[in-house]
């Protein structure tokens, strides 16, 4: 009776089969399974997935034209600012800008009050010992800024001379590496204002500025009085997007990833006409 029951199941289960009906869907295959991993993991594999729909703290230099340059409204334009906002729009993350003093921008990264930091701030190694860099977005030089009648033309002629810096930038770093080869001392103070003003009113002999921030400033009637005695005072270098060291790196990325594709189909170029001459 017990073969018999057998026989007519197993029957059963033969023409069932068959038909397709009552019987569950068999398991996918191993190949078949990584098949479809491999596809869901490539639908999602563009850097913006992990940082889309964030909303990111971003650091600018409160003011620092062409970079950055506050409107009457209080908004902010600019390379640093333009440029961030069309790479957001890229990867799909939201950006709240955060002006501050250039000087604050790393330890501001460092105790993680912001994401991400711009300020045409040059890649250095020691930088790199605190915060990890992006791709270099800009490449920019020192110049040698004095008032219009100082009658020095070049580094030699520092000899004497009292050099104002901004604190925390190349310049300042290149003045205190320099300063015994030509022969000048050393005003470090908090802004790019108070370093123009220093020279304009004769506090200070001349200052160091990044030669694209001076020369738009000069263009633009802002640094009356003022001019470039010497455009490259040391070699261009680069300048780029930073985060705290070893963090935000899907930001990092998706920074990466973005200025790829911004140069790639000529928005990159675009921004920067509008604030070079």
């Amino acid at each position: 009776m017990k073969k018999l029951l057998a026989m007519v199941l197993s029957a059963a289960c033969a023409v069932s089969a068959l038909a397709g009906c009552g019987a569950n869907p068999a398991p996918e295959t191993k190949a078949e399974s990584t098949a479809d991993n491999a596809k869901a993991e490539e639908s999602g594999a563009d850097s913006g997935s992990a940082v889309r729909g964030k909303t990111f703290k971003i650091a600018i230099d409160q003011a620092f034209a062409p970079f950055s340059i506050q409107q009457d409204d209080g908004s902010y334009t600019g390379i640093d600012v333009d440029l961030i906002h069309a790479i957001a729009e890229q990867e799909g993350f939201t950006v709240e800008l955060q002006p501050m003093d250039f000087s604050a921008i790393i330890p501001a990264l460092v105790s993680g009050t912001i994401d991400g930091g711009l300020g045409s701030m040059s890649i250095t190694d020691e930088r790199k010992q605190t915060v990890d860099f992006s791709d270099s977005y800009y490449d920019s030089g020192l110049a040698l800024v004095t008032k219009a009648d100082s009658g020095i033309t070049k580094l030699e002629d520092l000899e004497g001379k009292l050099l104002a810096v901004k604190e925390g930038t190349q310049g300042a770093l290149w003045a205190e590496d320099n300063k015994d080869k030509y022969g000048f001392t050393i005003s470090t103070l908090q802004d790019s204002a108070s370093t123009a003003m220093a020279v304009r009113n004769g506090q200070a002999d001349g200052l160091l500025e990044d030669f694209p921030v001076i020369s738009y400033q000069i263009k633009i009637g802002e640094q009356e009085g003022l001019r470039v005695a010497v455009e490259a005072v040391n070699t261009p270098g680069g300048v780029g997007f930073s985060v705290n060291k070893g963090m935000n790196q899907d930001l990092l990325s998706a920074f990466n990833d973005g200025l790829s594709k911004l140069k790639a189909d000529g928005s990159y170029d675009k921004i920067l006409a509008n604030y070079e001459g």
